[in-house]
């Protein structure tokens, strides 16, 4: 399902960029600034932004203004402002500023077997039975919704805007247990010594899952109708970070002797992501009304990365069983899907209500290091895992 969902990604990024391409080059020159006179009223791409004086006319020429309707009432919604003012200059730079907040939902880890019911209520020092059936993978805890911030400061000049832009997902731990008195039999191997029972007809086992996400980048956007409905462009460079740690304490009698430490042992596995690299989007913002308007946008983002993952086995009286880290570089990339629906309330501030879809992959995750093998300092050493992320966001834009 995962490498099916990949190639579904790569499909829609090569139709995306062959389109983008493929428009641009047929597409016409920008629509100028100034609107005519017969201009339907429509939201500017970068609200706020609009012209305040007539075009230049050619040099040592005067100035060309529109055509003027029969009657032009001072005010009227919807003309240039120079019909209004026709002393005045382009304001060169418009600066806006946005924060707002954004929810996802991660995906489910892989599901991969680690515990099973034994039949057996005590330590008899034999594997569980091939037919035992399996109560715990490494898909518990499931990941919640995680809640964070998201924002943006930039500055438009006429048709570009150069921004700064990001999102963090704060810490998250979720945690899981399972207690079933001598009958949770791991399907570990290979245990250290002082670990060798610690495993087998255990009366508990406590799951954790961390997890956070950051994005900061920066961007140059250039839009083909600034003054209303028109597609934008996005070249950027960004950085992500990716934090996972994976544990599972066991306790061997807690409950059918009493707590011990030296009966009680963590297995733990953490990855830290730093993914850099550079990002191409496409997008466009389409006015309804003068108050309202939808918006979409796609990005593409490829990264060299490095992956740094450390495993450790520790029994709670400070024994340790075995404790490793490496680091290496590998390539990975990103895809994002926005839809959202605006509200504007004069030039000065916007509202925008969306939904996010964002598959990240080639990154190391820390519940897919976990090995069987107790004795194996690396882990599991795997770097192709894939994350996918859902969910809402709202945000506010207020321009200068």
């Amino acid at each position: 399902m995962r490498r099916l969902g990949r190639n579904l990604v790569g499909v829609i990024a090569i139709l995306t960029l062959t389109t983008t391409f493929s428009y641009g080059q047929n597409y016409g020159d920008p629509v100028p600034l100034a609107r005519t006179a017969a201009a339907p009223p429509s939201p500017s791409i970068w609200p706020g932004f609009g012209p305040t004086s007539a075009p230049a006319g050619p040099p040592g020429g005067p100035n060309v203004y529109p055509p003027a309707p029969p009657f032009v009432p001072n005010g009227r919604p919807g003309l240039p402002e120079y019909w209004e003012n026709p002393i005045g200059s382009y304001g060169k730079y418009d600066y806006y500023v946005s924060v707002g907040w954004l929810g996802l939902k991660r995906q489910e880890n892989d599901r991969r077997a680690l515990f099973v019911r034994d039949p057996v209520t005590s330590d008899d020092d034999r594997p569980p039975s091939a037919s035992a059936p399996v109560i715990a993978t490494t898909r518990l805890p499931s990941p919640d919704f995680y809640s964070g911030v998201r924002w943006a400061m930039g500055v438009a000049d006429r048709d570009a805007a150069y921004e700064f832009a990001g999102f963090v997902l704060p810490d998250q731990t979720k945690h899981f247990t399972l207690t079933l008195p001598g009958r949770i039999s791991g399907l570990f191997v290979n245990p250290p010594a002082g670990f060798e029972n610690l495993f087998d007809n255990a009366d508990r086992v406590r799951f954790s899952f961390r997890h956070q996400l950051y994005s900061f980048e920066s961007n140059y956007h250039w839009a083909s109708a600034p003054s209303g409905a028109g597609f934008d462009y996005l070249i950027g460079v960004r950085y992500v970070d990716l934090q996972e740690r994976y544990a599972l304490t066991v306790e061997d009698n807690s409950i059918q002797v009493a707590p011990g430490p030296a009966e009680t042992a963590t297995y733990s596995t953490r990855t830290h992501n730093h993914l850099i690299g550079g990002s191409l989007g496409w997008g466009a913002r389409t006015p309804i009304l003068d108050w309202f308007g939808v918006s979409w946008f796609l990005r593409g983002s490829w990264f060299a990365y490095r992956a740094d993952v450390d495993v450790e086995l520790l029994r709670q009286d400070g024994l340790l069983g075995t404790r490793g880290s490496r680091s290496t570089w590998r390539f990975s990339h990103m895809y994002e899907i926005h839809v959202a629906l605006e509200l504007y309330f004069g030039d000065f501030c916007r509202i925008k209500g969306g939904y996010n879809l964002l598959w990240l992959l080639d990154v190391a995750e820390a519940a897919n290091q976990v090995s069987l093998d107790l004795s194996n300092p690396q882990g599991n050493r795997s770097f192709g895992g894939d994350i996918f992320y859902h969910g809402p966001s709202v945000e506010i834009e207020f321009n200068f």
